[in-house]
């Protein structure tokens, strides 16, 4: 039996250039938006267009209705329930979409952004908790503010290279979200943009630019990726972690006053962090204070990535970083085999850390964890580096 279609009524407006969306009369789980509209091309979508102050309840699975369209130029006298928006898919032919357009759109998993989009505009997604990836166009110059508000499951989200600007609290309330850039041209970054962000952890930069007002409310372990310019138009890179740490506030009785006290070796760590410039001499000379007291991973990380990407690291800071994984070379070893990433173990190579006595250990590893990769790797290090395995002769008497 054929399901049930869904009546919904797109008002709109005509305009010089072409109609705009004015508001959606009627919910359903799924909406494509036509490219015209009564031979008009479709050139904007309004200010609350597909916005909903209580969502319809979302369908069960297998349950979802199709939508039957139509368009009209004067809101409906009746407007049925229907079920929530889901997915939306608007025409390359839009190149505005004003502020709030999908707000409290709480069901919304996926929408379609028009191609010749420039902005982000102010609360478009706000309170969009079920949104979980989106695509923005190249096109994009700005994103405003609390333009992400409350997308609780956004877990990733890779800016345009073309954003200048972000507003304020643009992604306050992403909870889960753990990933973001932030453009080489982006210049004006506004206040709490990470308000409440406790998951986020990779954060990349295309130049050192307002990072630690950027951070300066994420006390969680941190990973940023930074570009720096140098002469000829060039970059390097560069990626430091910071560790956590806690805080609480002591109150002074006699004083009637609060003190900070931390916890953990973060805060010391992001005082080497400034808003243009980050002091990697002092960074790189602090590494004795995560080996005393922050966890394994986070040490082996933390040298790892001064290593890999070694700028302005000075040599004798460089062989403290070596050390450490010479005395923990086993136990790196295994970490990078259970994350998949053997390939690491020849950057150990490279930088001398595979001896004599080491390299039959980690063949032995290698072994016992089932990475055929990296044990032919290590097989034929040991052989083209050290020679065949000479064995102890013995006599009978």
């Amino acid at each position: 039996m054929a399901k049930e279609n869904l009546s919904i009524q797109i008002e709109y407006e005509k305009k010089e250039g072409g109609a705009v969306l004015k508001k959606l009369h009627g919910r359903c789980a799924e909406l494509h938006i036509p490219a015209e509209i009564d031979g008009l091309p479709v050139i904007a979508v309004a200010e609350n267009a597909f916005a909903a102050e209580g969502e319809a309840p979302p369908a069960e699975i297998g349950e979802e209705k199709e939508a039957s369209l139509s368009f009209v130029t004067e809101p409906p006298a009746e407007t049925a329930e229907g079920q929530a928006l889901r997915r939306v898919f608007l025409p390359d032919t839009i190149t505005e979409i004003g502020a709030f357009a999908f707000s409290g759109c709480a069901a919304l998993e996926r929408v379609h952004l028009p191609e010749r989009l420039t902005a982000v505009s102010k609360r478009m997604f706000d309170g969009c908790g079920a949104l979980q990836e989106i695509s923005l166009p190249r096109a994009v110059r700005s994103i405003g503010d609390y333009a992400f508000y409350g997308c609780e499951r956004l877990q990733e989200l890779r800016l345009p290279e073309g954003v200048k600007s972000i507003g304020r609290y643009a992604f306050y309330n992403c909870r889960r979200m753990e990933k973001i850039n932030i453009p080489l041209a982006a210049r004006e970054l506004n206040t709490g943009l990470f308000l409440n962000c406790d998951s986020l952890k990779h954060l990349s930069f295309g130049r050192c630019r307002h990072i630690s007002d950027l951070i300066s409310g994420l006390n969680h372990e941190l990973q940023l990726s930074i570009d720096f310019p140098i002469e000829g138009g060039e970059t390097k890179h560069a990626e430091l972690v910071l560790p956590d740490f806690q805080y609480e506030y002591i109150e002074d009785t006699p004083a009637r006053l609060f003190h900070q006290v931390n916890y953990g070796t973060g805060h010391i760590f992001r005082q080497c962090i400034g808003n243009s410039e980050i002091d990697f001499r002092r960074y790189d000379e602090i590494f004795y204070l995560t080996k005393r007291e922050d966890a394994a991973e986070t040490v082996l990380l933390l040298a790892m990535s001064r290593l890999r990407y070694p700028y302005r690291l000075q040599e004798k800071h460089r062989e403290v970083y070596l050390d450490y994984l010479r005395e923990h070379l086993l136990w790196a070893a295994a970490y990078f085999m259970e994350q998949k990433e053997g390939e690491t173990l020849r950057l150990f190579a490279d930088w001398g850390l595979l001896t004599a006595e080491t390299t039959p250990e980690l063949i032995a590893l290698a072994q016992k964890k089932g990475q055929t990769a990296v044990l032919s790797f290590l097989m034929d290090y040991q052989h083209k580096t050290f020679g065949a395995t000479k064995k102890k002769k013995t006599f009978e008497l």
